[in-house]
């Protein structure tokens, strides 16, 4: 039989490491209530290949509920589809937050919480890229518009050519039922927030100059 203090060190350091672990984990935190907040994934193949996005919202069919500062907001979590031996965890393709700066003229215009997370919000109507490998990826895409609330995902295998692109697209779904009857089809409907835009994923040829053109942020 082990003594007490032996077990109670044995305890101790258990209690220690899930201390730690748990550190960690909210260090990472949880966004939008889809994935983790992974660290940057160190692109190590690069070709002239990037991540091409501009989201612009199809406004007459959307309503304004994000409020007037973070209306025009939306996210975009891009990760590769394996996984981090260490947690378990994909880590992310976003860059880091310097990364982005240059898109914007005045970055001071920006709204705090586009400047506080930086790396997977975006503002509707600007050009974006994030540099991304050649060949073949599983890709895992995550997409929200604080504008309507609702959100997309997608994850496919991508084969990219040198100095081509992948450029995303986000097309809202009609909604299941139009005029839903039944309480079942109210709960459809609202489920469906979660899975309302589709990504669209196609390949394009890179410019040889394809220089960033930052976006003109008018402060009210």
């Amino acid at each position: 039989m082990m003594p007490v203090v032996v077990v109670f060190k044995m305890r101790f350091k258990l209690y220690k490491i899930l201390i730690l672990f748990l550190f960690l984990e909210n260090c990472i935190g949880m966004r939008y209530g889809f994935e983790t907040y992974y660290w940057h994934r160190t692109i190590d193949n690069f070709q002239n290949t990037y991540i091409k996005f501009n989201f612009i919202s199809q406004k007459e069919n959307e309503t304004n509920i994000g409020g007037s500062e973070n209306q025009f907001l939306y996210h975009l979590f891009v990760f590769f589809g394996d996984t981090n031996p260490l947690l378990g965890s994909p880590s992310s393709i976003n860059p880091k937050g310097d990364y982005w700066k240059i898109y914007y003229s005045k970055f001071e215009n920006l709204p705090y919480r586009l400047k506080s997370d930086i790396r997977f919000v975006f503002m509707e109507g600007c050009e974006y890229k994030m540099p991304t490998n050649v060949g073949k990826n599983l890709y895992r895409f995550s997409f929200g518009s604080e504008r309507t609330q609702f959100s997309g995902k997608l994850q496919a295998e991508i084969d990219l050519p040198p100095n081509h692109s992948i450029r995303l697209s986000f097309k809202e779904k009609g909604i299941p039922y139009p005029d839903p009857q039944t309480f079942a089809e109210r709960l459809e409907n609202s489920r469906s927030a979660n899975n309302r835009y589709e990504i669209i994923p196609t390949i394009e040829p890179t410019p040889n100059l394809d220089p960033i053109k930052p976006c003109e942020i008018k402060k009210d």
